[in-house]
């Protein structure tokens, strides 16, 4: 009797301390899994802070490139349209990223929504920043449209530029061609060379005068019978002849007469044609 007295009381004083020893086990797992909860708490709370200091940075930049498009420069000269196009493809690329972001947002927060730990602050922000990101949406559609509207524009400049090109340079062309017809006018002279009987006969030259008549141009005769050339390429007139007369008005030192021994006249030769065909664009050489 007195052994099962000592068995009982060995048990019961063993008791408690298996008792206690369970109980801090499990107090200890309990502690385990509440730092487990914090430390996923912090490492979520990271991720969402660090995720907002890169849409805070993107929405920046893509202000920044915003502010590049709508610039004018002081003499008013919008940037290149393919370096527009090439800003807004930029943007486009921060925005995905923005979005990204913000879902991977929208997911912590229902990860911590799970493990009973709402922050109300975080899922208003992410809201807001949801609303930011809409209404950047509108503004870059908008600026879409503006720099589509540009583009037309800067087609329909393109296309009067080319017009006006085409346009200027049939000026210029018919300037040109005025100015060569002009330019064969201004230089444009006649002569002939013929016998006195002949050319009287063709009404080109009249005999005025009583005593020592002179030969006269006509008054009306015709330039048909006449050889038309450039005043600047006209340097010799071929005679071979006798008794020649240079009908028209010719200032003196203007010309020669190159005469043979047997005095034929072998040739005029201009030496000053500017002086020469000043008083007249005609040339008339009668002979005998």
């Amino acid at each position: 009797m007195k052994q099962f007295f000592y068995l009982l009381l060995v048990v019961v004083m063993a008791f408690p301390s298996c008792v206690s020893k369970q109980v801090a086990l499990e107090t200890e797992s309990q502690r385990d899994s509440l730092a487990q909860v914090v430390r996923t708490k912090d490492s979520l709370i990271e991720t969402v802070f660090a995720d907002i200091n890169a849409i805070t940075d993107n929405l920046a930049r893509i202000k920044a490139r915003e502010n590049i498009i709508t610039a004018v420069d002081p003499e008013g000269i919008r940037r290149p349209l393919d370096q527009i196009n090439s800003d807004i493809a930029a943007i486009d690329e921060l925005m995905q990223q923005n979005r990204e972001r913000i879902e991977g947002m929208e997911r912590t927060v229902a990860q911590l929504r799970k493990a009973n730990v709402r922050i109300k602050s975080l899922e208003h922000l992410v809201s807001d920043l949801n609303g930011q990101l809409e209404e950047k949406n509108n503004e870059i559609s908008q600026l879409r449209t503006r720099v589509a509207e540009m583009s037309v524009e800067v087609e329909e400049l393109e296309q009067k530029l080319e017009e006006e090109k085409i346009e200027r340079k049939q000026e210029v062309d018919s300037l040109s061609q005025n100015n060569t017809v002009l330019d064969e006018q201004l230089h444009s002279v006649y002569y002939i060379v013929g016998q006195e009987k002949k050319l009287r006969e063709a009404q080109i030259i009249d005999k005025r005068g009583f005593i020592g008549r002179t030969l006269t141009t006509a008054a009306e005769n015709s330039l048909e019978f006449f050889l038309k050339v450039d005043s600047r390429e006209l340097l010799e007139v071929p005679i071979r002849q006798k008794k020649v007369t240079i009908v028209t008005s010719h200032p003196e030192g203007s010309y020669q007469l190159i005469e043979a021994d047997n005095k034929v006249v072998l040739k005029l030769v201009i030496t000053d044609p500017v002086r020469f065909w000043e008083a007249s664009k005609v040339l008339i050489v009668s002979y005998r």
